[in-house]
């Protein structure tokens, strides 16, 4: 059975990880957000499907994409979403040792500073971190995790279950992951559209973190 919204326990354990965005009754901002991109044609209809709703989110981009494909990632950043570290090359954290994943963020830091602009923060890549990192480095870096995991990537997944489930824990501050890459479309094509759409009849309005 996959889990889609994180259970109530776990921000509590990592109190340190941002687990919801801002929010107030006033103003109920839900956070779109696009793993392991850009990637051609998939982010092109995601920055497509978000201008249709008029909705900011944001994207945490693998530094080797945003240097391959720099026309996209400006596409990104001119159409007003922010941009964030998901490490150069999709580092995992349990299978490297600290000073090299700590290279694989700067890395990718460094290519978010090429570009002019700043990083709104970092998410590891498969949710992954090493207590090291949670200790010493997860503070300073803003680290955003989520309270809604699409699970878009997982093609054994029924999209209308997907979309059921995600209405169901859509709320104010809500952080959504999606994963603007090739994997994930087949489905993502389904979700996006319905989940935009359940944000404009719940009046919430989605915003870049």
């Amino acid at each position: 059975m996959f889990i889609h919204q994180i259970p109530s326990f776990v921000p509590r354990i990592f109190p340190k990880l941002h687990w919801q965005g801002k929010h107030s009754q006033d103003e109920p901002h839900v956070y779109f957000t696009f793993d392991d991109g850009p990637c051609p044609e998939i982010t092109n209809f995601v920055l497509d499907e978000l201008n249709k709703y008029q909705a900011k989110a944001s994207f945490f981009c693998i530094g080797k994409n945003m240097a391959e494909f720099p026309e996209l990632t400006q596409q990104i950043i001119q159409a007003g979403h922010g941009i964030g570290n998901h490490t150069m090359h999709h580092a995992n954290a349990w299978k490297m040792d600290q000073v090299s994943y700590l290279k694989e963020i700067d890395d990718c830091q460094q290519v978010i500073s090429s570009f002019g602009i700043q990083s709104i923060g970092f998410r590891p890549p498969y949710g992954r971190f090493g207590k090291s990192f949670y200790r010493n480095n997860a503070t300073n870096l803003k680290t955003y995790m989520w309270s809604i995991l699409t699970g878009d990537y997982n093609t054994s997944l029924n999209p209308n279950h997907i979309i059921v489930s995600c209405k169901k824990a859509l709320k104010p501050g809500a952080i959504l992951v999606f994963h603007d890459s090739v994997k994930a479309f087949p489905l993502l094509k389904m979700i996006l559209p319905a989940l935009l759409q359940e944000c404009i009849q719940k009046g919430l309005k989605p915003i870049s973190l």
